[in-house]
């Protein structure tokens, strides 16, 4: 591989040195799941630098920092997702240290006293109860505004499919079928996540067929299904989290995570007490593996219910 690649096509040569090269703490090469995951991971990184005008060669500590901030308004704080991508950073790094295409490491000294939690963090999610709740608040007024009726239609999607706050923004408005038989979603491959069809729960049926007869009349230049302004921007992942948020303050609903995560894993958790495998919900889900299942599934045998804190007396 030209070393100069990590330059002028740093994507390219990422890819080419993950799959020929790179190895894991045990030298073993990665698994496929792994390889698709980082290269997807990589490439997020390697757009941040791109917009702070940085190249592989001339990032330091501080764009890694800013890069973590960004990281921490998406993620839970009890997560492994930072040390995930300080690892990746450090592997880089290294190798690109050895090629003499950078002339040190900044993420070393960052790895210093950092270790993998010994316990996966319980997954949060909305009690059966808090469940339903939502699910009866996914409606929306009939002269309600677009706006309104949009994050209405947000939230019931979040909670009727289990979709990823990512997912969600790329949709297209195609993507949405509410007029068959079975309505479902489409969801595109993204990164580690499989293609997939998704059916739809029938609680967010009628709100998604009002939001998409509502959004077609909508002139725009794009076909995103979710628009953030009549230019056709798609929607950002903090403005996603506040329907999210906002649709659990309306019901007194507060939880650790209140962001669409917290309805992902409730609708992962609402399918395995229905009795669906591991295999199934990981499915549904666009998972490749069990172990986030297996994880909500732990939370049924161990704990039936965590619920979130709330006041009903206030419903």
């Amino acid at each position: 591989m030209n070393d100069l690649d990590w330059l002028a096509d740093p994507q390219a040569a990422y890819d080419e040195w993950q799959r020929n090269e790179a190895v894991g703490a045990d030298r073993r090469p990665f698994a496929e799941q792994s390889i698709t995951q980082h290269r997807s991971m990589f490439a997020r990184f390697h757009r941040h630098l791109a917009i702070h005008g940085k190249t592989m060669a001339t990032f330091g500590s501080a764009e890694i920092d800013i890069f973590f901030n960004t990281l921490a308004r998406e993620s839970r704080p009890d997560t492994t997702t930072q040390l995930r991508y300080l690892k990746l950073i450090d592997r880089v790094s290294r190798h690109l240290v050895a090629m003499e295409v950078r002339k040190d490491n900044p993420a070393s000294l960052m790895l210093v006293g950092q270790a993998w939690p010994e316990e996966e963090p319980t997954p949060v999610f909305l009690s059966q109860a808090d469940d339903m709740r939502l699910q009866r608040a996914c409606v929306a007024p009939a002269d309600a505004p677009f706006k309104q009726l949009r994050s209405v239609a947000i939230v019931a999607l979040f909670l009727g499919t289990g979709i990823t706050s990512a997912e969600c923004r790329q949709l297209n408005l195609d993507d949405l079928d509410v007029d068959g038989l079975r309505p479902d979603v489409y969801i595109e491959k993204r990164g580690p996540r499989i293609a997939r069809r998704v059916p739809l729960e029938p609680f967010c049926v009628d709100v998604l067929r009002e939001y998409v007869s509502a959004r077609r009349l909508l002139v725009c230049p794009t076909r995103f299904l979710f628009v953030a302004t009549a230019t056709g921007k798609p929607m950002k992942d903090d403005t996603l989290g506040k329907c999210v948020k906002n649709a659990l303050g309306k019901i007194n609903v507060t939880a650790a995570d209140m962001s669409p995560r917290l309805l992902r894993n409730t609708y992962g958790r609402r399918h395995i007490a229905a009795g669906s495998t591991n295999e199934q919900v990981s499915n549904l889900l666009g998972l490749s593996s069990h172990r986030t299942v297996a994880r909500l599934r732990q939370t049924l045998d161990v704990r039936p219910e965590i619920p979130a804190e709330n006041d009903s007396s206030k419903v």
